[in-house]
Order: structure tokens, then sequence, then C-alpha cells
């Protein structure tokens, strides 16, 4: 399951439009998210939807943010949506887009 503030969501997005999260190799912590729109579900993804929006997440990257909130943070350097509560993170940096996992 996942939490996201949809009231952003909403906001932002077109009809026929989600949020895609993915979880790649790299970043300062071993692994990091990447956000992006995406109008296209592929078989293998998840849609989590509520009110019209939702988020689409691909099987393999679902294993790394399971049980996670999506959240949109807006600060004076910059606005975007972050993965927060990520119970299958060790730690994070302290920009929030990258993350170790737990062993």
């Amino acid at each position: 399951t996942l939490f996201c503030s949809m009231q952003r969501l909403s906001e932002i997005m077109e009809k026929g439009e989600y949020l895609r999260i993915q979880v790649e190799g790299g970043g300062c912590s071993g692994f990091q998210y990447k956000f992006s729109v995406d109008c296209n579900k592929n078989e293998e993804d998840r849609v989590f939807e509520q009110a019209g929006v939702g988020i689409i997440v691909d099987q393999e990257s679902l294993e790394f943010v399971k049980g996670s909130t999506v959240d949109f943070s807006q600060e004076l350097i910059r606005s975007t949506f972050q993965v927060l509560k990520n119970p299958q993170a060790d730690h994070g940096c302290s920009c929030g887009s990258s993350f170790s996992v737990k062993l």
C-alpha cells in the first residue's frame, strides 16, 4: 500500500496522467527514487488511484516502496514529490532522494 497527497496530484495532473515512481540503483545511499508523469500503464504496473488521480509503480520498484507515504514538499529551493516513512529503507540521504535498504 502507498499513501499519497492526492490533493496536489489532482492539481497538477491532467486526465489520464499518472505519477510514476521508480526505484533505480544509484544516488549517494545505493538506491534512488525517480518520479515522472506517465500516461501509459504497463501490464506489470501496480496502480493506486483515488479521486480520479493515481500513482503507478512497477512490480520491481514496489518491493522497495511498499508501505511508504508519498507527499509533496515545497521548500525555498525546490518543490517535489518525496517518498517518506519508507519501511523498506534503512536510512536515506539528507535530500531524501536516495536510500539504502534494510538487510
